[in-house]
């Protein structure tokens, strides 16, 4: 979840990310956006929304264009599962 104004977030939900705002003290659904992969993570910085997949990092606007893929992990496994750090002791 991230903060995009005083009185709204998004809040990524499995394939897409839903804007949620505050009105009259109560919190009201707005827009939401559809991906074609899954969505783990989300940050706002200046109008726009960085969301990653697990293994991706996406770029898009607030209305939802894919500005563009930042980085993809394309290995079979996660950097984590892959480092151990006590293999060596």
């Amino acid at each position: 979840m991230c903060q995009i104004s005083a009185s709204e977030v998004a809040v990524t939900v499995s394939d897409g990310v839903q804007f949620i705002s505050v009105a009259n003290i109560q919190l009201v659904k707005g827009t939401k956006l559809q991906f074609q992969h899954h969505c783990t993570g989300i940050a706002h910085h200046e109008g726009n929304l960085y969301v990653t997949s697990g293994t991706a990092l996406y770029q898009y606007t607030k209305t939802g264009a894919l500005v563009q893929k930042i980085y993809e992990d394309t290995t079979a496994s996660s950097t984590a599962s892959r480092t151990n750090p006590t293999s060596h002791i």
